[in-house]
């Protein structure tokens, strides 16, 4: 409590991550060379089975399929990661451990075994005030991808090197350890880790460390309606007329995420605006100069990072590979199949 490394996130619930199914993606999902984004309604599902569930009944936590140690939340910027931090911690009744790099940078670096007395703290905690969540923001800076080093540069030295107390990095080998020790059926512990910035990552430290992934995309056309309805009529205190073209909205905004789409509501619906509703109803216009001024990942560097991301994370470019090679009659092992080829060389010498 001193350290602020044990902390109360504001409260939240699992229906204020909003968003609607989409099924025609889930249909093309077997069909498309990619994969198509998880809508906001299966990432809603995905977290109530893997992690609301066992973290808040031991019976669930035992009797679960996987055993789901830590998680990775993965996505751009303001698309709900911490959000649904916060529900998780609200629905179980948790508490909550904080081991971003931002809340342990000052914090148990005198020396080298102060990182090993950090997580070890954490953990037998965690298991005596069990439902535990350990929560990781920026993990792109504990799992920090290695840096090609200039000529002449030298390693080891400076913030940031491994000779520095207070790199990020420091207690990554530690969790590892401890969560196999202390992270079983028994314990209702879970390590949440989130991230902006993936292509910062050692992408097979953060796949061997993390059990499970989910990504968090940019709301779809149908769950950016959904978003602009809720918003809109939570902050105006009325309900939207039916003739409100809710469409043209969701169209505009695709691309944004849900904290701008947020933000933009917010900057027009002032309290002084909320008072002239009635003289002077709402309009579409309104809306757009607040959401041009957000950020928006729109270049396609930035899509082929995150493709790239989920694709190593789960496997099904491969699995995708093996079955088309199947299907035109490809199979087998290639390794076989180029021996196959030596030897029936080596025979036609003979």
């Amino acid at each position: 409590m001193q350290n602020k490394i044990c902390k109360y996130l504001p409260a939240a619930a699992i229906t204020d991550f909003i968003g609607e199914y989409n099924y025609i993606h889930s249909m093309l999902d077997k069909t498309l060379e990619k994969n198509t984004p998880p809508s906001m309604a299966l990432i809603r599902q995905l977290v109530t089975e893997n992690i609301i569930f066992p973290l808040g009944s031991e019976l669930l936590r035992k009797r679960h399929p996987e055993k789901i140690a830590s998680v990775l939340f993965y996505g751009p910027e303001g698309t709900g990661k911490t959000l649904m931090v916060r529900a998780i911690a609200s629905e179980t009744k948790s508490i909550v451990f904080d081991l971003s790099p931002a809340a342990t940078m000052d914090v148990y670096c005198a020396g080298r075994t102060d990182a090993d007395k950090l997580v070890a703290s954490v953990m037998k905690c965690a298991e005596v005030y069990q439902p535990a969540v350990v929560y990781i923001d920026e993990c792109e800076k504990v799992w920090a991808a290695k840096k090609k080093k200039k000529k002449g540069q030298k390693g080891g030295g400076g913030r940031g090197g491994k000779n520095d107390l207070s790199n990020p990095s420091r207690y990554k080998k530690t969790l590892g350890k401890w969560k196999a020790k202390w992270i079983t059926d028994d314990t209702r512990i879970t390590i949440l880790g989130c991230s902006s910035e993936v292509h910062e990552c050692s992408r097979a430290e953060v796949k061997k460390f993390f059990d499970k992934s989910i990504y968090f995309p940019y709301p779809d056309y149908t769950t950016s309606c959904r978003m602009w309805k809720v918003f809109i009529e939570n902050l105006s205190g009325r309900p939207l007329k039916t003739d409100f073209p809710l469409n043209t909205l969701a169209h505009m905004s695709i691309g944004y995420s849900a904290g701008a789409i947020r933000k933009a509501a917010e900057f027009v619906l002032t309290k002084f605006r909320k008072s002239k509703l009635d003289q002077r109803p709402l309009k579409v216009s309104e809306f757009i100069g607040p959401l041009s001024t957000s950020a928006v990942m729109a270049t396609p560097e930035q899509h082929e990072i995150f493709d790239g991301f989920i694709d190593m994370m789960t496997g099904d470019t491969k699995r995708r590979n093996d079955l088309t090679a199947l299907a035109n009659g490809e199979g087998g092992d290639g390794d076989d199949g180029k021996k196959g080829k030596k030897g029936g060389k080596a025979k036609k010498k003979k």
